[in-house]
């Protein structure tokens, strides 16, 4: 067997500590290496909000570290399987202090599953963010639920807290008659990217308009 030349030796100490250079830190924030995916200890689960039997919310629970910042968001990205390929279907984002308990739940509006007609198995993605902390990765993937499971109900779980859909209609249509805009009959009224999305039909041939509603109270609205 041929012997090595000791130059083979050094180079191959030095790319060594070249890799632990570029890869600890990643590790230290709870980002993989390029070429990998943190994958995160989570279930989904069908969630009932307004009690009446029918699930009408799609959740996913997972354990939030252990040692975190006070304040940490998790973004969770909905994502169905389309044309062979994930694509992207609902995202929202919370925050949870320390006095939010050891488990972090998202949810996605069932209606929006029902009005897309896309059934599962879903995929998620996740995202943690928070002081000295950004961790990233997949969540896991659902059970084949079929989106006629789900209904399209009035009451809605956002990153607020629950609300209900007749009442930010209220709120909709005081606010366009304040500011002067006429709306025609509501077409679509659904929950989703965390916020509120109510399409309105156009009057005597008119464009319709589309008016979208954040849980926080900001108001958008275009014309189509």
């Amino acid at each position: 067997m041929a012997k090595k030349h000791p130059g083979f030796y050094l180079v191959l100490l030095i790319t060594i500590q070249i890799l632990l250079v570029f890869s600890l830190p990643l590790l230290a924030r709870g980002e993989a290496p390029p070429g990998e995916a943190l994958a995160f200890p989570g279930r989904f689960k069908v969630v009932d909000a307004d009690g009446n039997g029918t699930p009408d919310h799609l959740g996913y629970f997972l354990q939030l570290p252990a040692s975190r910042p006070d304040v940490v968001w998790v973004c969770g990205e909905l994502q169905a399987m389309i044309n062979d390929g994930w694509r992207t279907i609902d995202y929202t984002a919370r925050s949870f202090t320390e006095t939010s308990g050891p488990e972090a739940a998202l949810y996605f509006y069932g209606g929006e599953l029902r009005r897309l007609r896309v059934s599962g198995p879903y995929r998620i993605l996740i995202e943690i963010r928070g002081v000295n902390l950004h961790a990233s990765g997949v969540g896991g993937v659902s059970s084949a639920y079929h989106y006629d499971q789900f209904e399209t109900a009035d009451a809605v779980l956002t990153n607020q807290g629950p609300f209900s859909t007749a009442q930010i209609e209220k709120v909709i249509d005081k606010w366009a008659r304040e500011n002067g805009i006429q709306l025609g009959p509501l077409q679509t009224a659904t929950f989703t990217f965390d916020r509120w999305r109510f399409d309105f039909g156009g009057i005597n041939g008119g464009y319709g308009k589309r008016v979208w509603y954040a849980p926080t109270g900001e108001i958008n609205w275009t014309v189509q």
